[in-house]
């Protein structure tokens, strides 16, 4: 079980009393909401009236509301069991800016389930599609979507189309305002005011854009005219499932999918002060739920949705991470959305200040990615991956008039830098994996002999291999456990030989013997259905055992037997 560390007030198993519960919600509905100005930046692509975007925006917060409840579930098969509320994601925003001048908003809605279903796969394949996306192909992607995203938000927070228009300095300034605020915030103020930097920076530019008059009337008009309390109007919705948009909407749900990782891990260590490692199950389930609750805003009438840090984050300045949290959350989005005037409310926002929010959260993405890629030294192979691939994206913004002219199957895979960048990475990586196993074998009858050759070949080739201590301690003490329990069995016939190889990805111990095969706990693998004490058996085996890696692989032909132990590196 978890130990709730000693700065939370509310862990995630904690209920906070009702009095504590509502403010925290209402916070997180405020840090939520903000991100729905997506859907207003949509809107400028497209000619869809007005009230249809609120509409729209009414939709949005009843589908986010829904998965929030959703993600926080922690029975079932859906739901990571943490307070991990999905927003309106930039991961989606240039695909839908894509998909809006494409197909309208129906275009948006039907590539949103497409993506959503995307995840979904993802998430029941989560281990098997770990050799395609390392870590520096997983930051290669962010990176990409997130100069995407700074492009155009770079577009809006300069008004560049509006460049020459007598009010065109009065929106510059209001977009500089925006995004001065929000870096501002974000650099030296600390707690609650830190994480809402986006919030004070969209308030305080629109405040500005009052007094600059530059707020459309027609937006004031709509605000004024709208009624207090109605139902959401739906005949907005309906779906066009264009082709073209499928690398674009699939690179945006892979990233997506590696952002909920990312987000429920985080959820996991600010929840447990031992954590260790990650925990699959509440990963695999996060995955699903945010699949199931992006899907459900595309059939809703809304873009992209996705777990958000942002939101984990609060939670813990906060002081409370507890997963009650997303109901009163969850349950206020839902019934904002039968209130017109907070819809209207935000189509009066000037386009450059939403521009210059959508700045901060793209160059947070680039910087994110070039993290990730290099939290592990760039190999020749990497080095090619990503260089290739970003210079093939660039390329397709530079020389368009080129790529333009390809074959109109071929334009399917190459038409965005999104789709062109990822395509080639994912290419290169399965083809530079060819020869990249590295191997030694290592002999020995008696245990400690042996663990002593495999303990320090494995620092040999620490630098090389990307090891580290805990990987190498924990590969020694899940070997010690397996032969072990060979030896007090009665199991072996033989000498035991130790395998190590490394792809990149896993480390591999080969455990080899002549014998009988040793029954060892289904390690990565849920067991659907348990019958009486099957269940308390099932655990207990793998807690005596002491074998713990991340995935395990028997065979046995006659007395030759081998057990493959794998460990995450």
């Amino acid at each position: 079980m978890a130990t709730k560390p000693s700065d939370l007030i509310y862990g995630v198993n904690d209920v906070p009393p009702l009095s504590r519960l509502i403010p925290l919600g209402f916070q997180f509905v405020i840090y939520i909401s903000v991100t729905l100005v997506y859907i207003v930046l949509l809107s400028e692509y497209t000619t869809v009236p007005p009230k249809v975007v609120a509409s729209s925006i009414s939709m949005a917060m009843i589908a986010v509301g829904i998965a929030t409840i959703l993600q926080s579930l922690w029975k079932g098969p859906v739901g990571s069991g943490y307070f991990a509320s999905p927003v309106y994601s930039a991961v989606y925003l240039a695909p839908c800016v894509l998909a809006v001048k494409t197909g309208g908003f129906p275009a948006v809605f039907a590539m949103t389930i497409f993506a959503g279903a995307v995840e979904i796969v993802m998430a029941i394949f989560i281990k098997r599609l770990k050799p395609v996306f390392p870590p520096a192909v997983a930051g290669f992607i962010v990176l990409v979507i997130g100069i995407e995203l700074g492009l155009v938000a770079l577009d809006n927070m300069l008004y560049i189309r509006g460049y020459g228009q007598p009010d065109y300095t009065q929106h510059l300034i209001v977009g500089m305002i925006a995004l001065w605020v929000i870096m501002g915030f974000s650099i030296w103020f600390k707690g609650i005011l830190h994480l809402l930097c986006s919030l004070a920076g969209i308030s305080i530019a629109f405040v500005a854009a009052i007094f600059l008059g530059i707020v459309p009337e027609s937006s004031i008009e709509l605000f004024k005219n709208a009624p207090v309390f109605a139902l959401p109007d739906i005949s907005f919705i309906s779906y066009d499932f264009e082709f073209s948009l499928v690398p674009a909407f699939l690179t945006a749900a892979i990233a997506a999918s590696l952002r909920t990782i990312g987000v429920v891990t985080t959820a996991e260590k600010i929840n447990d002060a031992d954590w260790k490692r990650p925990d699959y199950g509440p990963i695999k389930k996060g995955m699903l739920a945010d699949g199931i609750g992006c899907m459900l805003g595309g059939f809703m009438g809304a873009p992209g949705m996705n777990a958000t840090p942002g939101i984990v984050g609060l939670s813990q300045a906060a002081g409370s991470t507890s997963r009650y949290m997303a109901f009163p959350t969850g349950i206020m989005l839902i019934v904002l959305a039968f209130f017109p005037k907070v819809s209207a409310l935000f189509l009066m926002l000037p386009l450059p200040v939403v521009g210059a929010s959508l700045v901060v959260s793209g160059a947070f993405m680039i910087a994110g990615g070039i993290e990730i890629m290099t939290a592990r030294n760039l190999d020749s192979r990497m080095t090619y991956v990503i260089g290739v691939s970003l210079l093939l994206g660039i390329g397709r913004k530079v020389f368009h008039g080129y790529f333009d002219k390809f074959p109109e199957w071929l334009l399917v895979i190459t038409d965005t830098t999104l789709s062109i960048a990822l395509i080639s990475a994912i290419i290169l990586v399965l083809i530079f994996r060819l020869g990249i196993r590295r191997t030694e074998v290592f002999v020995g009858g008696e245990l400690a002999p042996t663990l002593d050759s495999l303990v320090k070949f494995l620092k040999a080739n620490e630098k090389k291999w990307r090891l580290d201590d805990e990987t190498i301690e924990h590969a020694k003490t899940t070997v010690e456990g397996v032969v072990t329990h060979l030896n007090e069995a009665g199991l072996l016939k033989g000498p035991v030989n130790l395998e190590a190889s490394y792809d990149e990805v896993y480390l591999e111990i080969a455990v080899t013997y002549k014998g009988t095969l040793l029954a060892l706990p289904g390690v990565g693998v849920q067991k659907k259905h348990f019958l009486e004490e099957d269940a308390f058996v099932h655990g207990i085996k793998g807690f005596l055992t002491g074998v713990y890696p991340d995935k395990i692989e028997t065979s046995s032909k006659k007395d030759d037997v081998k057990i493959r132990l794998f460990f995450v590196v």
